[in-house]
């Protein structure tokens, strides 16, 4: 997708400029590519906060107007402040038509997979993929068919690959899955019951004896008697 985008060359010329561009609305930003020298521009934040919106869905090229010139150009880098979330900088790379670019794009199913009707969990691997492909055939999402994912199927890289545009992971690489679901086991509640009346006796110190056996009389030894002697 392409969007056009006005912007502004200014110059920084005492301390106090980039923060009083931000008070008038304006976010400061840089162009740079091709071994030109970087260029200090600005844009209106309320049209780029447009451009923003459109990027959180879809991957795009801008055509930006700098003075008379137009720049094909890829949006590098956004910064926000961390504390409010507001607009700080921009960074655009020139690129040109016949030269690959590398951008990511975001994956979206499309369809109800077979597999969860059965009972099945769907599995989203990868939410976005960097491609590599000349400007022109930059796609600004992929959509994935999923209407024929049954339990324990898989779609790879491979199966939903745009024409003309090269993946950076293998495709091999999964991007949806229905998985069956673990069911967990549970124990009898008479053996939990016992582990559980074992485990409170240890804590209070409590141990169990074993019955002792009853101890039986010793037999008496049987004494012989000394004769007498005849008076």
């Amino acid at each position: 997708m392409k969007i056009d985008l006005q912007a502004f060359l200014y110059n920084k010329e005492k301390k106090g400029d980039i923060k009083r561009l931000r008070e008038d609305g304006k976010i400061p930003a840089v162009l740079y590519g091709h071994k030109d020298k970087p260029r200090r521009i600005y844009l209106v934040e309320k049209e780029f906060k447009k451009v923003l919106d459109i990027l959180k869905k879809e991957a795009i090229t801008v055509n930006l107007q700098v003075e008379e010139k137009s720049y094909p150009c890829l949006i590098k880098a956004v910064q926000h402040n961390p504390i409010n979330s507001r607009l700080l900088h921009i960074d655009f790379q020139h690129i040109l038509k016949k030269e690959k670019i590398k951008a990511t794009i975001p994956i979206h199913p499309i369809g109800e997979a077979p597999g969860v009707k059965e009972g099945g969990i769907l599995d989203q691997h990868l939410y976005e993929v960097v491609v590599k492909c000349l400007p022109d055939d930059l796609p600004s999402h992929v959509d994935v068919d999923i209407s024929k994912l049954n339990l324990n199927g898989t779609i790879h890289l491979k199966d939903i690959k745009p024409p003309n545009v090269d993946f950076e992971l293998g495709l091999e690489t999964a991007v949806f899955s229905v998985l069956i679901p673990k069911v967990e086991k549970v124990a009898p509640p008479p053996a939990v019951e016992e582990a559980v009346v074992t485990e409170e006796k240890k804590e209070e110190g409590v141990t169990e004896e074993k019955p002792k056996e009853e101890e039986k009389p010793a037999k008496e030894k049987p004494t012989k008697e000394t004769p007498q002697k005849g008076k």
